[in-house]
């Protein structure tokens, strides 16, 4: 039999991993789930896949905000776009996560006005062909392998895997099944709205600029969860402090529940930070007993 997790080190941290899903999973086990319950919820930005120097989505977005100023130079009078065409990454990085929402507004309204065909192709060849600033592979490559490996090991132990994601649920599902092996489907995040336009032979979804509340960041996680899926995640994992929420509501569940937070402290082999997004998440962990998954000391391997 195939080893679980093979690019984990076997610490303490694979240890209770393997040892929650056992005990869920056992029909003998006073603490068995049934297959129906056995939700897991996976942030997606820092805990699947890189996030610096900043948001891949960010990154998105910041393309089309140079493309659209190019056009129309009097766009550069507003903040957004200056900061875009001059590379400044900080007007951006500033505005999380003390104002998410401003920020996430100029992530959707730049692809606002096309169809949801259009975003769906161009986001998947940002992914495919942008290189990553210090590890030069595309930005699709960077996911984390022992969390893919992770995604996998509860899947083949009859959990259902979503992503709730603060970024676009639209961006993230482009890749979702070719990257994670999670099906479309099972991807949440934020939104935007849809306006659709239909004549005789046809029917298409067109983005509009406003978002669907709530975002999918913070307190908006356990909202949407409930919104797709319906049931109470046993398993969640996140890394900042928005996703919070998401795992205090996994510890809410009739059932035994696991809290996984990640842990940036590899600068050798990706980035070692917490900053302003991971104020409370670690401290809560210690008082909470949530897993801490260090990337230095439990994996063998990053990408």
């Amino acid at each position: 039999m195939t080893e679980p997790l093979p690019s984990w080190h076997d610490t303490p941290t694979k240890q209770a991993i393997l040892d929650f899903v056992t005990s869920v999973t056992d029909e003998n086990s006073s603490n068995y789930v049934t297959p129906a319950e056995r939700i897991a919820t996976f942030d997606n930005d820092g805990t699947l896949w890189c996030e610096k120097p900043t948001y891949f989505q960010f990154l998105f977005a910041i393309e089309r905000l140079k493309e659209m100023a190019a056009v129309e130079p009097s766009l550069l009078e507003q903040p957004e776009y200056r900061a875009a065409v001059q590379g400044d990454l900080s007007f951006f990085a500033d505005l999380y996560p003390d104002d998410v929402g401003a920020l996430m507004q100029i992530v959707f309204s730049t692809h606002a006005g096309m169809t949801q065909a259009e975003f769906e192709g161009l986001a998947l060849a940002f992914m495919n062909e942008t290189q990553h600033l210090r590890f030069g592979l595309p930005l699709k490559q960077l996911v984390y392998k022992p969390m893919v490996e992770l995604l996998h090991y509860l899947d083949h132990n009859g959990f259902k895997v979503f992503i709730a994601s603060a970024g676009g649920m639209s961006f993230v599902r482009t890749v979702a099944e070719e990257i994670y092996g999670v099906p479309r489907e099972r991807v949440i995040g934020s939104n935007i709205t849809f306006e659709i336009r239909m004549s005789d032979d046809d029917l298409v979804l067109y983005r509009k600029p406003g978002l669907i509340e709530p975002i999918d960041d913070g307190p908006g996680k356990p909202v949407n969860i409930e919104l797709h899926i319906g049931r109470k995640p046993i398993l969640a994992a996140g890394n900042a402090d928005g996703d919070i929420e998401m795992l205090r509501y996994s510890e809410t569940s009739e059932h035994r529940s696991l809290q996984l937070v990640l842990h940036h402290d590899d600068a050798g082999r990706e980035y070692a930070y917490e900053g302003p997004s991971a104020k409370k998440v670690f401290s809560l962990a210690r008082e909470r007993g949530w897993t801490v998954i260090g990337m230095k000391n439990d994996w063998q391997e990053i990408f």
